[in-house]
């Protein structure tokens, strides 16, 4: 695939993505910290994230069927503009009640931006260079996410208001260049049909797509399992008395996972590529899962290690596959709903943490219960896996017999 080949929409929406997850990625690793500097408590700070993933879980269904019913640049500039009001309004709050209404804005612009620029890209892009596309949008959001905490650091802005004026800044200039590039290259959506779902469509594309329907809750299972990577297993080393130095270690690790996801992105999309997207999560899952469960085992750093760089790999065989299978079972007219409802796997990431730190609280240093429980669970995603596949089999071959 020629870089000329992809359309100029799609760019905008690429770097568009880099650029702002990298704002964002500047500022709120620390806003926690921020948070706390205000006066806020350990479990306040908890229920302002919990109201932004209650609110994107929320409005995920009814995001992209929004962007299908109404257009992506729409809600896409709808989005953008309510992040940027959001970072901004984060500079100026003091005010709890303000912290929970801009968290609460944030889950809900998320849920607006992110299925239809997704969409955007299906639409823009021939359906045999959707997934070198969607694998570029992976690994740009990675890079962000590595140099970002790490410019605010060198910056000296962490936890600064100013950084949350940057970031309302890149958003503003990406609603800017995106709304410059729908006005320069317009494009009819669904070959000039405009469809015009209903706003609980996607209840009904739960009900019955059954092959969509498994993978959300298989999805679900899997966030269950990643979540832990940003909450339990930090606290975990960082309470073991047989590891030194936490802070140091699960630094090491973040950079373990960020090399393994560079080094091995590539082979792992020619392999999702070959095995089918639904496979590829079956096998991401199931790799996921041998990662916290081998976690339990470290009784020394390189065994985490070890565990770090698996856990990894099962992380991109799924993600990197996830909007790719998304596209593939979304009829045309409803790509956004399909994307929007992929949003609902969110709940994996809300109920994740709380679930690892009851186990903590339960089993404290005994690191096996705690993780082969976490990995127990997050391997009941792949029955879920497992039946998509059969589903989608059945689908498939109803077409053909159908087609002939």
């Amino acid at each position: 695939m020629k870089l000329t080949q992809i359309h100029p929409l799609t760019w905008g929406v690429l770097f568009g993505t880099f650029f702002a997850r990298l704002a964002t990625f500047f500022v709120m690793p620390f806003f926690a910290i921020y948070l706390a500097t205000l006066g806020f408590s350990a479990s306040v700070i908890g229920t302002i994230f919990a109201v932004t993933a209650l609110s994107g879980l929320f409005m995920s269904f009814f995001g992209g069927t929004l962007s299908d019913r109404y257009g992506r640049k729409q809600l896409m500039l709808i989005g953008i503009v309510l992040n940027a009001v959001t970072f901004a309004g984060l500079a100026l709050a003091t005010e709890l009640f303000w912290f929970y209404m801009l968290s609460m804005l944030m889950g809900m612009s998320r849920s607006f931006l992110e299925p239809a620029s997704r969409a955007l890209i299906s639409d823009t892009t021939q359906a045999d260079q959707r997934v070198i596309v969607y694998n570029v949008r992976y690994f740009m959001i990675n890079i962000a996410a590595a140099i970002g905490p790490l410019l605010a650091v060198v910056l000296s802005l962490t936890g600064v208001k100013t950084a949350f004026f940057v970031v309302t800044a890149v958003y503003i200039l990406y609603g800017i260049i995106i709304s410059i590039l729908f006005y320069k290259y317009p494009f009819e959506e669904g070959d000039g049909v405009k469809a015009r779902p209903r706003l609980t469509e996607t209840f009904r594309v739960l009900r019955d797509d059954r092959t969509f329907r498994a993978v959300i809750i298989g999805m679900i299972f899997a966030i269950i399992g990643y979540s832990q990577f940003n909450s339990t297993l930090p606290q975990f080393i960082a309470l073991s008395d047989g590891l030194e130095d936490g802070s140091r270690l699960f630094a090491y690790l973040l950079t373990t996972n960020a090399i393994t996801v560079l080094i091995v992105q590539y082979p792992i999309m020619r392999f999702g590529i070959r095995v089918s997207p639904i496979k590829s999560l079956f096998f991401g899952i199931s790799t996921l899962s041998f990662g916290l469960l081998l976690i339990g085992f470290a009784t020394v750093e390189w065994v985490l290690f070890v565990a770090m760089a698996i856990f990894t790999v099962g992380e991109v065989l799924m993600f990197t596959m996830t909007d790719v299978l998304t596209d593939e079972l979304a009829p045309e007219h409803l790509r956004g709903t399909y994307f929007g409802a992929m949003g609902l796997t969110s709940l994996g990431q809300t109920i994740g943490p709380i679930i690892g730190g009851v186990l903590l609280d339960t089993f404290g240093q005994s690191s096996l219960p705690v993780f082969g429980s976490l990995a127990l669970l997050t391997g009941c995603g792949a029955f879920f896996f497992a039946a998509a596949v059969r589903e989608r089999k059945a689908v498939l071959a109803l077409v053909e017999e159908n087609a002939g």
